[in-house]
């Protein structure tokens, strides 16, 4: 995640006293805008793909009688050091525990889902509660570097990571894609600075670039090189003591004398597909869940309908899933007319080829030949994954893949070469040496940046 300006100081939000549902919610946005300035430990144990498929489904993970919290808290494995940064942020915010229990109850409906999403990756547990800090689960956040949604995702960033952002549709703001990026992005710094958590993070707040130069940086001078020791931008510097603070806090709530909000399993979002374009008013009407809170828990979508290219599903409490199903399944709810959706005014026309795949292809060797991205060719084909098989006819579209730098690249298939590094290489000076873009080769190469000589780099060069 790059740095996001941030407009109201902490002091403005540490006011107690507030009254009502609209205040409430006002000061819990203040709280997160000041406090969103801003390692090693397995996360829990892994998961069934058949378990997996029924949260991602219903919104469902825990057994009769767990608590949300005590299912999580039990699962924070990351080691908290006694840390001067760290105890500053836990006492800003024991200052002001009901904004810790308000926020929570805003946190429990998304919160499912996430837990669901890290335990199938077998992430680190800690990573659920980088949305408290970013935009203290409110879908509609916006900071004024235009970062978005949940995870607060740049543009730029969620383009790279297959988000939409069109005038009907903000994938950055919709749960199930966002998280999806926001993990995909993790686990990718992660292999890029060799599976340590905190740097992860760090870099995930302000860019790996940033990390990288101050890692640089140390090593030159002879110093360590670990999170705790680098000279980051003061707001990365206090994103994970906030994030630790907040673990701490949860894992001895009791003792620190925050209430947590009761939970309910009832109350998860579960997701409902929907094949044809529908209003969400005429859902609300259906479920009886308020307009209001449906189209927070479906914020991606800006007109208000669902059952379209971009959203073909709707989220919905797990316990009016059942209901919305039988009545989409009956025709109860009837079908609204398909809203045009434009892509945002940077992405150019896209021209379009057929490609039939062939024996031993993959969706990432056809992507990369075609300069294009994967989760773009999975989007273009309606595909539920990444397999494929021989036969298969796949749709690539040129000057329309936001994860791509070059948006007028031509649909010549590229041919792949392989790379000795030589003494003094460096991962900018063989890009620009064979016309290609440094992002790209860190795609092709699974993040690997720091090189030695007689490493060897997957290139896709044009086939001339």
């Amino acid at each position: 995640m790059y740095m996001k300006a941030r407009a109201i100081l902490l002091a403005s939000v540490l006011l107690v006293g507030c009254q009502g549902a609209n205040e409430n919610d006002a000061r819990i946005l203040q709280h997160t805008q000041s406090l969103s300035t801003g390692s090693q430990g397995k996360a829990g144990k892994s998961t069934s793909r058949e378990t997996y498929l029924q949260w991602m489904d219903d919104g469902s993970f825990l057994s009769q009688d767990e608590n949300l919290w005590t299912t999580i808290s039990d699962q924070l494995e990351i080691e908290i050091p006694d840390n001067p940064r760290i105890s500053e942020q836990k006492k800003k915010y024991l200052s002001n525990k009901s904004y810790l229990h308000d926020v929570s109850l805003r946190a429990e409906p998304y919160m499912y889902w996430i837990v669901g999403q890290v335990k199938q990756r077998n992430m680190p547990m800690e990573l659920v509660l980088l949305p408290m800090v970013e935009s203290a689960f409110d879908p509609h956040a916006t900071s004024s570097a235009k970062a978005a949604g949940l995870w607060q995702i740049m543009p730029k960033t969620g383009h790279y990571y297959g988000l939409k952002q069109t005038q009907a549709y903000d994938g950055r703001r919709d749960i199930v894609a966002s998280t999806t990026a926001a993990l995909d992005m993790m686990q990718r710094l992660n292999k890029m600075f060799d599976g340590d958590w905190l740097l992860t993070v760090a870099a995930f707040n302000s860019g790996e670039g940033r990390v990288m130069n101050a890692i640089k940086t140390n090593k030159a001078q002879g110093k360590p090189t670990d999170f705790w020791s680098l000279p980051l931008p003061r707001e990365t510097q206090l994103y994970i003591p906030k994030i630790l603070a907040l673990s701490d806090i949860l894992k001895n709530s009791k003792r620190y004398g925050v209430r947590l909000p009761s939970t309910d399993e009832s109350r998860a979002l579960a997701r409902v597909e929907v094949n044809d374009p529908v209003k969400l008013a005429q859902i609300a009407e259906v479920t009886g869940v308020p307009l209001k809170k449906l189209k927070t828990f479906n914020a991606g979508v800006k007109n208000a309908t669902v059952g379209q290219s971009n959203q073909q599903y709707v989220m919905v409490p797990k316990q009016h899933a059942q209901q919305l199903r039988t009545s989409l399944a009956s025709g109860d709810i009837p079908v609204a007319p398909a809203a045009r959706e434009t892509e945002s005014s940077n992405v150019k026309t896209a021209a379009s080829k057929l490609y039939k795949v062939r024996s031993g292809d993959s969706l990432s060797t056809i992507a990369s030949r075609y300069g294009v991205s994967s989760k773009s060719l999975q989007a273009w084909n309606n595909l539920p994954n990444s397999r494929i098989k021989a036969g298969q006819t796949l749709k690539i579209l040129s000057g329309n893949d936001p994860a791509t730098t070059n948006t007028n690249t031509r649909l010549t298939a590229n041919k792949s070469v392989t790379y000795k590094v030589r003494k003094g290489d460096s991962l900018s000076s063989i890009a620009k040496r064979h016309g290609l873009n440094t992002k790209d080769l860190l795609r092709w190469n699974n993040g690997k940046d720091l090189l030695k000589p007689g490493d060897k780099l997957m290139l896709f060069v044009k086939n001339n």
